[in-house]
């Protein structure tokens, strides 16, 4: 009995040490936390009024934090601040720990917070990728990556996961040098050998920064596209079952406004967004920019997504129908009690003659059709958010 008590006040102890992350820490930082409706972070702490804030990280245990700050007419002001929770507070943000801190942007914490990748423009390079060891809250030896990452063009966005693979994005292989692609490397035996452009998150548009999911299961991306004739946005992918990606979807309107979004990072518990909007107000007949760090829950931002798609069924004329789908044909990352419904296209009833069991998602009867049916099943989770999947059932022919 004693050991079964240790185990549960042990199992309590880990269990209340990510929510302690939240309310030990974020709170002492903020005075409110935001649902659906994004928030300033930080309000002159981190995002101070007349100071262009772009990018923001926070290591995974919550107690340290990374933003960048952007100067137009002074490098030395392009730079990275830092701080730290000890003593039940947070330090001031300081600029003095990152040797050489000029043109620096784009904090990233590696999955174990012992590495913190940045962004270091020179006069030979438009903007390299760099990375330091993260130690006691100190920066130490920082450096620029392989040259297999840096090249002569810009490059910006970048994440690391658990294993190792890296993405981040580069214009290399653009002529005009506008427009940022994503790339990818896959971390070897023998360190990262080789780099692939990831066709199906790069667009003809400006692809800038990204937030690679630890566990390598979504990404979200910034992206200067024309269809919803707003500018930089955030999108979202989701990693499936044979490890593609799916089509990056725009992030909803209270996220995404018509100002410019970027510079995405997910918290470790993945309860909150955070990204950099910048905007634009005129004073005394002139543009006057402002760039704050906001925060957001994800409980509209993450929904349920189509995993693993193979679905192979023969069927005769007047047999029995016993189709039973992939347990996880859907999957959300901070969701698991999905519920399920099946209809024809256009919200159509399925025919009595088969049925649809959401329980285990399956469907039984007697194929009475001679043509072949379009079925949609629309998973839900319990925040409301919604997906579709759509598959097609087909008499066997000989």
């Amino acid at each position: 009995m004693i050991k079964y008590f240790l185990i549960l006040l042990i199992l309590f102890l880990s269990c209340n040490t990510k929510k302690s992350i939240e309310d030990n820490y974020i709170k002492n930082l903020v005075q409110e936390t935001p649902n659906d409706i994004p928030l300033v972070f930080g309000e002159d702490i981190v995002s101070k009024k007349g100071r262009f804030e772009m990018g923001i990280t926070i290591s995974p245990n919550g107690k340290n934090i990374a933003f960048g700050v952007a100067h137009e007419s002074k490098p030395e002001e392009t730079c990275i601040y830092l701080m730290s929770f000890a003593n039940k507070k947070w330090s001031s943000p300081d600029k003095t720990i990152l040797p050489n801190n000029i043109n620096t942007f784009f904090p990233m914490f590696s999955p174990s917070g012992d590495e913190l990748y940045f962004a270091k423009s020179n006069e030979k390079h438009e903007t390299d990728l760099w990375v330091a060891k993260y130690q006691n809250s100190k920066i130490i030896d920082p450096r620029p990556l392989d040259s297999i990452f840096n090249s002569k063009s810009r490059e910006a966005g970048h994440g690391k996961s658990k294993i190792g693979s890296f993405y981040f994005t580069s214009n290399r292989n653009d002529q005009n040098q506008c427009c940022g692609d994503i790339y990818y490397s896959k971390l070897e035996s023998d360190g990262y050998k080789t780099i692939q452009k990831v066709n199906e998150l790069s667009s003809g548009f400006d692809e800038e920064s990204l937030y690679l999911a630890p566990d390598e299961n979504y990404i979200i991306v910034q992206s200067w596209k024309t269809e919803f004739k707003s500018k930089h946005d955030l999108y979202i992918s989701y990693r499936t079952k044979d490890s593609l990606w799916t089509t990056p979807k725009r992030l909803n309107n209270k996220i995404n406004s018509k100002e410019i979004e970027q510079r995405p990072f997910i918290s470790s518990d993945n309860k909150f967004l955070f990204f950099s909007r910048m905007s634009s107000v005129k004073e005394k007949g002139k543009d006057v920019y402002e760039s704050d760090i906001y925060w957001v829950n994800t409980k509209s931002i993450f929904k349920p997504y189509p995993y693993n798609t193979e679905i192979k069924y023969s069927i005769k004329q007047n047999e029995q129908i016993q189709l039973k789908l992939p347990n996880d044909l859907f999957k959300d990352v901070d969701d698991e009690n999905l519920s399920f419904e099946a209809y024809l296209e256009n919200n159509i009833e399925l025919p009595e003659w088969i049925k649809f069991d959401s329980n285990n998602l399956s469907f039984r009867g007697i194929w009475k059709s001679k043509e072949p049916i379009k079925i949609i099943i629309i998973a839900t989770d319990t925040s409301g958010n919604n997906t579709e999947f759509k598959f097609q059932l087909a008499e066997e022919t000989l």
